[in-house]
């Protein structure tokens, strides 16, 4: 077999422990012991969570087995993307890991502290004060977008640079995730969208088309512990930023929706104010960290 008949500019095989494999791995394993901890102190849903940690583990193994030596474009793109498969599956662990770390979420002192800094909560009247069903539209619309930032960033940079740059691209947003759910579990807050009154969870925003679409993804994928700080804006800032080089026409794009969503995180009611700031500098600290870690791996 030669290296010009491997897919997506590969001239070797993958083998079967990549630094997405490690990611994967080592935060499955990190999930596993606060799991065990939460079943040995009868935490709800800890027995359940583990066993889709031990799933997901054994998935991604059991891919990068299969995957190692493959010549073929579907299981390369499917070990590219296990990644960001299990994001959604990590993210709903959090609502179920953080009560055995913490006896309750960090809401209260933080919503106090916006209250005491604007005199308000930013997240109940910002929407009250302009409530223009354009400007909820125009919102959602951007929320939603976020969602299609990896698919859209990954798949670009694979068929124009191959799988090594887009590797980097799925490895940054995934250290980045990964980060922010750890930090979830250490200091939880559920957001104002549980929190303040009414406190139901995702509402249907006013608009038109995208607040429905927005719903659909809202409503059975927020949980109760992933506030801050914003893993919206920490993620669509990283990739923004990585698309710059990596993708330039994709940039502008990438970059007016990540502005967006400035105001729209706070405006749909999805995070507080605080989260903001918090978000954009995770985001920045993972382009940080994950450009420098690059640099020092193609010495």
């Amino acid at each position: 077999m030669t290296g010009s008949e491997r897919p997506f500019g590969l001239d070797a095989p993958l083998g079967s422990w990549r630094p997405l494999d490690r990611w994967v791995t080592g935060y499955a394993l990190l999930t596993l012991a606060v799991l065990g901890a939460g079943i040995h102190r009868g935490v709800p849903g800890c027995r359940a969570q583990a066993g889709v940690s031990l799933a997901a583990l054994a998935g991604a193994l059991a891919l990068a087995r299969w995957s190692r030596d493959t010549a073929r474009a579907l299981p390369t793109l499917l070990r590219l993307f296990c990644a960001p498969l299990l994001y959604w599956v990590f993210y709903h662990q959090v609502q179920t890991l953080w009560p055995v770390l913490r006896a309750a979420p960090l809401d209260g002192p933080l919503a106090a502290l916006e209250g005491r800094l604007w005199g308000c909560q930013p997240a109940q009247a910002f929407q009250a004060a302009l409530p223009f069903r354009w400007l909820s539209e125009l919102f959602c619309f951007a929320y939603f977008a976020y969602y299609l930032f990896v698919p859209a960033l990954g798949l670009t940079v694979l068929l124009d640079r191959g799988y090594a740059a887009a590797e980097r691209i799925i490895l940054a947003a995934t250290i980045c995730f990964f980060a922010c759910y750890t930090f979830f579990w250490l200091a939880p807050t559920v957001g104002p969208q549980f929190w303040l009154p009414p406190g139901t969870g995702p509402a249907l925003h006013p608009g038109y088309v995208f607040n429905h679409l927005l719903h659909v993804f809202t409503s059975g994928g927020e949980i109760r512990g992933g506030a801050f700080p914003s893993s919206h804006l920490a993620v669509a800032l990283l990739l923004t930023l990585l698309a710059r080089r990596a993708a330039p026409r994709l940039f502008p794009a990438m970059a007016a929706i990540t502005a967006l969503m400035l105001p729209a995180v706070v405006y749909l009611r999805a995070h507080y104010l605080l989260d903001v700031p918090a978000g954009l500098l995770a985001g920045l600290l993972a382009f940080v960290i994950c450009g420098r870690a690059g640099r020092e791996s193609g010495r």
